[in-house]
């Protein structure tokens, strides 16, 4: 993507939010979904430093760090790469660990019949020792994950999958989060939306619902954070949905990550963006009626990626890092616009909590 098409994003995505009262409104938030990228050189340091001077601007108190869903072990990094240089900040992180190597597995295993006893061992001592090491769950770890930009991998497993249930065994026995990545397929062979691109994405996608709700049935102590709710590229993630998932699973939360109105509508990759949490008058109602009703199962999750020097600047990564700014002024937006005591509960709250920051 050239220099000009990545000016282009920051201006559509960034700056469509102009109202820049917001900021103080929605200011003193928790992060729980934040990617920093070291790069080719693995320079977490300066992206974990890049990190703090982000949040120091926006009056993040904390942050839960994490790597993004990697569909193989190649490029992929992992919680050892960058846990060490979050002790130069004490009480501004936490972490989450497996998107490096856990979702790769998972990957590599779409078919569970290849899942053998050893394999299902080792992958269940691994998540073992990452809670060990520190972390508060697992992620980012993905089901179906759409193939957005140029070179951002497709992802998809069934719900009903061995590694996956054996990871909310391990969640469950300690309490502890996964946040998954799962775009919402209501029916078999659903179109994929002409939005995206085939290929990457397949013409046509298998429905997941089902299968995820059994997932969030098989051990109710697992806290599973279904990710990215308020900006959804297949068109079923909407309140009622999850409205109707969250009445049933009392183990069911989700992070918010609202965008800019104009996101919807006005992106240079053609992508339609659905159900967005604001629009031109204020919050949704469906979404307000959603949010006051489960105040405490959201939390805010802008999905930002935080680069090092040495990212590629033409690499998928630099091309979502490029909404940084619109989904953190979102955030804030939102934050700004809901009832005081809602807002308190998913800007802080629920995080401190679910994720014993």
């Amino acid at each position: 993507m050239s220099i000009t098409r990545r000016a282009f994003v920051a201006g559509a995505v960034g700056a469509a939010l102009a109202d820049k009262s917001a900021r103080g409104a929605g200011s003193r938030w928790i992060d729980v979904h934040l990617h920093t990228i070291g790069g080719v050189k693995r320079q977490f340091g300066e992206a974990v430093q890049q990190a703090v001077a982000e949040m120091d601007a926006r009056g993040l108190q904390k942050a839960v760090l994490f790597p993004p869903p990697y569909p193989n072990r190649a490029a992929a990094y992992d919680y050892t790469d960058y846990v060490p240089h979050l002790k130069r900040f004490p009480d501004r992180f936490g972490f989450l660990a497996g998107g490096g190597t856990l979702n790769p597995t998972l990957q590599e295993h779409k078919n569970p019949a290849s899942v053998t006893p050893a394999v299902q061992s080792e992958f269940t001592d691994l998540a073992r020792k990452m809670l060990d090491d520190g972390a508060v769950g697992f992620g980012e770890i993905a089901v179906l994950h759409f193939s957005l930009v140029p070179h951002h991998a497709f992802e998809e497993v069934p719900v009903e999958h061995p590694l996956l249930y054996a990871l909310v065994e391990v969640a469950g026995s300690r309490q502890a989060v996964i946040d998954l990545h799962m775009d919402p397929v209501i029916v078999d062979a659903m179109r994929t939306p002409p939005s995206l691109k085939i290929p990457p994405n397949p013409p046509t996608l298998k429905a997941n619902i089902a299968g995820f709700e059994k997932l969030l049935a098989h051990d109710r102590n697992a806290r599973i954070v279904w990710a990215h709710g308020g900006s959804d590229f297949s068109g079923n993630m909407t309140p009622a949905l999850i409205g109707r998932l969250m009445d049933s699973h009392s183990n069911l939360y989700m992070s918010l990550r609202p965008l800019p109105v104009a996101a919807a509508s006005n992106n240079p990759f053609g992508l339609k963006i659905q159900n967005l949490m604001i629009g031109p008058k204020g919050v949704e109602p469906s979404w307000l009626g959603l949010l006051k009703r489960h105040a405490d199962r959201f939390v805010m999750g802008a999905d930002a990626f935080i680069l090092s020097p040495s990212v590629r600047s033409d690499g998928p990564l630099a091309s979502l890092a490029q909404g940084n700014e619109g989904r953190f002024r979102a955030a804030e937006r939102l934050l700004s616009l809901l009832p005081a005591a809602v807002a308190r509960k998913i800007a802080t709250e629920n995080a401190v909590r679910l994720y014993r920051l």
